[in-house]
């Protein structure tokens, strides 16, 4: 058992109506988590009451599919698909969760609160960035200015990424470029004018835009990289584009090590994540602050659910 800390406020908790593969219903919602362990079963080992913890919700992994044997285990049908905290099992948004022994991993104690809670969309970003490559020297264009996208700068910015290229609709989040070092900061209309065809090597796409995708397509020099993070309706893939730039698209699906990996850069400091947070309420406030973000008149919020 762990008493919840924090539990951060996901941008696809929003479509969670409408991705029904994936969130079952009936079930108490919140997969950013993080807390202290307030009870132990009997046939646990390695865990004590009173550790603090980050919360891995799609960490209950079978250990013997295909993936999981091929150390690919952010495909095991288990983990993701039946048993994730707060899409398919009881998640964070509560004072309490049950969870898996596999999905605990230990906070360091010199890890912050605010950071410990960030490991999660940290670990979303950091897969991207490790699917794209060597970032070194290159340029960057970011599209979605959300916090996967804003961390995914600060990553691409800390793993070399010569030039990096912040596009987001929205100027409350656009005014986070520049810390999240961020070179131009556009929305998709001076996107569109300013930047050349064919100038970019690699793309993360964090907003689920088709209209994004097919830019992306533009912006990309050939041989570039496209990772597809963000999740969403409508196409904006024109294979004649990806042939004739003999362009690599690559989905995103949440994380593997990256997620230990996250917490190792969190607790060193080696990406700020403490002025992306917005707002920390009460779980009582949680649908109000659920409004807010699909407004995105926020960055992110995190639940307190003990206070």
């Amino acid at each position: 058992m762990v008493d919840v800390d924090l539990c951060g406020l996901c941008g696809t908790d929003l479509h969670a109506p409408r991705m029904q593969e994936v969130y079952r219903g009936g079930f108490v919602m919140g997969h950013e988590s993080t807390g202290r362990i307030s009870g132990v079963g009997d046939a646990v080992e390695g865990w004590e009451v009173g550790q603090r913890v980050a919360v891995n919700p799609n960490g209950n992994v079978c250990g013997r599919c295909v993936y999981c044997a091929s150390g690919r285990p952010n495909f095991c049908h288990q983990a993701t698909m039946e048993t994730a905290l707060g899409l398919q099992m009881d998640g964070a948004l509560a004072r309490q969760m049950a969870v898996f022994p596999g999905t605990l991993r230990a906070v360091p104690a010199s890890m912050g609160r605010l950071e410990a809670a960030w490991v999660e969309p940290a670990a979303t970003a950091l897969r991207a960035a490790v699917l794209a490559g060597d970032l070194k020297g290159t340029t960057v264009a970011v599209f979605g200015g959300g916090p996967i996208g804003q961390l995914a700068c600060r990553i691409a910015a800390q793993r070399g990424a010569n030039h990096v290229i912040l596009v987001e609709p929205a100027p409350e989040r656009r005014r986070f470029g520049p810390a999240s070092r961020a070179e131009l900061t556009l929305s998709p209309a001076q996107a569109g004018v300013q930047l050349d065809t064919s100038t970019v090597d690699v793309v993360f796409e964090c907003s689920g835009s088709a209209a994004a995708r097919t830019e992306a397509l533009r912006l990309l020099t050939p041989g570039g990289v496209l990772v597809n993070v963000g999740a969403g309706p409508g196409g904006g893939f024109d294979p004649d584009v990806v042939l004739l730039k003999e362009l690599t698209i690559r989905g995103s699906f949440v994380y593997g090590a990256e997620f230990d990996s996250a917490i190792e850069l969190l607790a060193r400091g080696d990406i700020r994540v403490d002025d992306l947070t917005t707002e920390i309420a009460p779980v009582e406030e949680a649908l109000r602050a659920i409004e807010n973000l699909r407004s995105a008149e926020v960055m992110k919020v995190f639940i307190a659910p003990n206070g």
